[in-house]
């Protein structure tokens, strides 16, 4: 009976099977955006929660690559510069890559080609060159490049005035992290009088504050002493307190030692001392390391 049973369910089995495999064929990417997808669920865990497949998706990222989705070029670049998960990093090949993809108008491209010329990775430095790339993904709205062509254009005394453009540009990037260190540049450079801006103490405390409420701790530092001191801000020492933790929380050893000083010598010292032994142990750990 058993074996009639298998018998009787061959044909059926062959059927399905031919069919899966039809299924299959039909399903193999054979466009380059369709190869980019293909590779971008490889790169995603299976129901079952196994791996994703980092080798399966590199073969399909680079075969959309070769077929021109700048998308693939991009990612390919990235992958070549950074090494890792078996990939050896070839900033030599990433520069092709990125080329290729800056030649269908990557501005993300152009900030990477950038890097890589201004860094000298796999070839001579050329700051110039990497200028010009950074200027075309400034001019898109890249905001990092906004961010490092500014620098460099400040050191310029003919370039300041577009500098300072650029920086004010990258402090209302989309990326907080880096809108933040550009608010806490533009807040040291009204502070010190630098690179052309008259020294403006109300100015910089305007850019420290928009800095530290963007995570920046050492504009949360800054801001925390306007505010415990009252100048240039109202004094307000329960917000000073609050900004000062925050930048304690990230680990800033100024402003642990300072947090530390002030619970240990403030009115309710007693009270306090939990919370600054607290901050103590983790200012000596940081210490160590």
């Amino acid at each position: 009976m058993r074996t009639q049973y298998f018998r009787a369910l061959a044909p059926v089995i062959l059927s399905v099977a031919f069919s899966a495999c039809g299924d299959a064929e039909k399903a193999a990417p054979s466009t380059p955006e369709a190869m980019y997808a293909r590779a971008q669920e490889l790169l995603k865990p299976n129901v079952e929660g196994d791996a994703s497949d980092f080798a399966g998706a590199l073969q399909w990222l680079t075969r959309a690559a070769e077929g021109g989705w700048r998308q693939a070029q991009l990612d390919l670049g990235g992958v070549y510069l950074e090494g890792g998960k078996g990939v050896k990093a070839d900033p030599v090949k990433a520069f092709d890559w990125f080329k290729r993809a800056a030649a269908q108008g990557s501005a993300e491209a152009e900030f990477y080609l950038g890097h890589i010329l201004y860094n000298g990775l796999g070839r001579p430095a050329d700051k110039e060159a990497a200028m010009a790339h950074w200027q075309k993904a400034a001019d898109a709205n890249i905001g990092e490049a906004q961010y490092r062509l500014s620098h460099l254009l400040l050191q310029q005394p003919e370039n300041r005035a577009k500098g300072l453009e650029l920086l004010q540009k990258a402090a209302a990037a989309p990326s907080p992290k880096l809108a933040a260190q550009a608010a806490c540049d533009l807040g040291n450079i009204c502070a010190k009088g630098q690179h052309g801006v008259a020294a403006d103490m109300q100015r910089a405390a305007q850019w420290y504050s928009r800095a530290a409420r963007g995570g920046n701790a050492r504009a949360q530092l800054v801001y925390a002493l306007m505010l415990l001191s009252g100048d240039p801000v109202p004094a307000d020492p329960q917000q000073g307190m609050a900004m000062l933790r925050l930048s304690a929380g990230q680990d800033n050893p100024q402003a642990i030692a300072l947090l530390i000083n002030l619970l240990r010598n403030s009115e309710d010292a007693d009270a306090n001392e939990e919370e600054a032994a607290a901050w103590a142990t983790r200012l000596e750990s940081l210490r160590k390391k």
